[in-house]
């Protein structure tokens, strides 16, 4: 028969690796793939006024969500259509020769894919990454996006200037400015080489919209845009 001790010890020892066990928790969404080299303008059309853009089988992985097309030269609201089930997509959206578009896989949950930037080639028979004539040295912290988790959430991007010469930038701008997104700095800047600054943005109070695009841009004769998306995730 075994002694209250020995009881005691076998019930502490029950109700510890009882306190062990933690419930399963929910696996997150899996991030969605875009791939750059999957994606065309789906052959020879009258492309003065639309630009298409279509993703073979297999641009998508997983094949879930939605493509998200915004003209980031114009304050259109961005375009979206269905992935399909094999991670094939054909969209047609407005635009003219000259405009940058950033393309997004928008999947269930919100989770997003990396952005791509692309512009028309010279010959207009295929696209190319968006000129980013900096990209060796001038440097975001995020790169591409920024998330919020709702009204009074703060993020902050570092913008880092490792060139070997002075970088001005204009003031960060919002493409549309309709959603309740705020940020400082809101004037022009200047980063010497070496130097960083950093851009708070903020949320607030939930507006019709939830997702805009923050650019951060430098002047003078070479200009370098880079676009942030900002979004809120449900």
């Amino acid at each position: 028969m075994l002694s209250v001790r020995v009881l005691l010890r076998l019930l502490a020892a029950s109700l510890a690796l009882g306190a062990c066990i933690v419930s399963p928790q929910p696996t997150p969404p899996e991030e969605p793939t875009l791939l750059a080299d999957h994606v065309s303008t789906g052959g020879p059309m009258d492309m003065s006024t639309t630009k298409r853009f279509v993703g073979e089988p297999g641009a998508v992985t997983p094949p879930l969500g939605d493509i998200v097309v915004t003209n980031l030269d114009t304050t259109d609201a961005p375009f979206a259509a269905k992935v399909a089930a094999d991670g094939s997509f054909d969209i047609t959206v407005p635009g003219t020769d000259m405009d940058e578009f950033r393309l997004e896989i928008v999947a269930p949950g919100g989770v997003r894919s990396m952005p791509l930037d692309l512009v028309l080639n010279a010959a207009g028979t295929s696209y190319e990454p968006g000129p980013r004539p900096f990209a060796d040295c001038l440097v975001l912290d995020p790169a591409f996006s920024l998330s919020f988790n709702g009204a009074g959430d703060t993020r902050s991007v570092v913008v880092r200037n490792d060139c070997p010469d002075e970088l001005s930038f204009l003031a960060p701008r919002l493409r549309r400015g309709q959603a309740a997104y705020g940020f400082d700095p809101t004037t022009p800047f200047v980063l010497t080489p070496g130097s960083a600054t950093t851009i708070t943005v903020d949320v607030g109070p939930q507006a019709n919209e939830q997702v805009d695009v923050l650019f951060v841009e430098t002047t003078g004769a070479v200009r370098d845009r880079r676009p942030l998306t900002l979004f809120v995730t449900p």
